[in-house]
């Protein structure tokens, strides 16, 4: 799927810390709306972050899927989405239990808005126990868990799908013209145990593709053709001073009007 050229952008040291060694690049997000090609209907919109200049490493990606989670619930929150997805790789879950499940206990109230993609490799995972535990607890909170998959066919990511039964499944556009691939593909998801109804397809770019998606029968797409991604709403909040830093003469003022921090993410 295309990522907007235009979009908000931060430094990566922001985001993507290295304590090792200096790193230069940029970290840049952008809001992908699911919609289902059979009505005009919107299922939710993905928080899509990427970098520029630098390919993250473990525990980079972690920082920064961490503050996608954060930013995720502060657009829940403040009301800037009706219902959002955010990516989570199997590595961010294996190293990051205790944060994630905090993040997502701390913002239950809003849990049923978020929908969650995770991305990896059965063959690369270091604590399978980990990652099946945090499924297990995502579902018990009533919370969609969906599977990216980046191989070229679904057939070659068996032992992960068997591994997650996720909800939900995304996967790329195929890049033939022909409507037997694209109806190949929906077959090939069946017989991997994967609900066709809950499959979403990335990338559809051009109005072929659209028609494409539609007659082979797939139920959701992203992609601009479908609908265009948007930057993602800013979160900011001015933050409250204590009482004693508001001067006498300004007494009246709320403290509330007085910015002292900005967000990132």
């Amino acid at each position: 799927m295309s990522s907007p050229v235009s979009g908000p952008r931060w430094p990566a040291p922001t985001i993507a810390i290295d304590w090792n060694k200096p790193i230069e690049g940029t970290v840049c997000a952008a809001m992908w709306p699911t919609m289902s090609l059979g009505v005009r209907e919107r299922w939710f919109d993905e928080l899509y972050v990427w970098t520029e200049g630098f390919q993250a490493s473990t525990m980079q990606r972690a920082r920064i899927q961490l503050n996608a989670v954060r930013k995720s619930f502060a657009l829940l929150e403040q009301e800037r989405v009706r219902k959002i997805g955010v990516t989570l790789s199997f590595g961010t879950i294996e190293r990051n239990l205790d944060l994630l499940t905090s993040q997502f206990d701390d913002n239950r109230l809003l849990s049923h808005r978020i929908v969650v993609l995770l991305r990896g490799q059965f063959d690369r995972l270091r604590s399978p126990y980990r990652v099946q535990g945090f499924i297990d607890w995502m579902r018990s909170q009533l919370i969609p868990v969906g599977y990216r998959l980046t191989s070229p066919r679904i057939g070659m990511e068996m032992r992960t799908i068997d591994f997650l039964r996720p909800d939900f499944a995304k996967v790329g556009a195929p890049a033939s013209v022909r409507v037997e691939y694209w109806r190949d593909m929906l077959i090939e998801a069946r017989s991997a145990g994967l609900n066709p109804d809950w499959l979403v397809v990335s990338g559809i770019d051009t109005e072929a593709q659209k028609v494409l998606a539609k007659e082979a029968g797939f139920a959701f797409a992203q992609g601009s053709a479908v609908k265009a991604a948007y930057d993602p709403p800013s979160t900011r909040r001015p933050a409250t001073l204590p009482v004693e830093l508001v001067s006498a003469g300004d007494e009246n003022m709320a403290p509330s009007t007085i910015p002292v921090t900005t967000s990132i993410l």
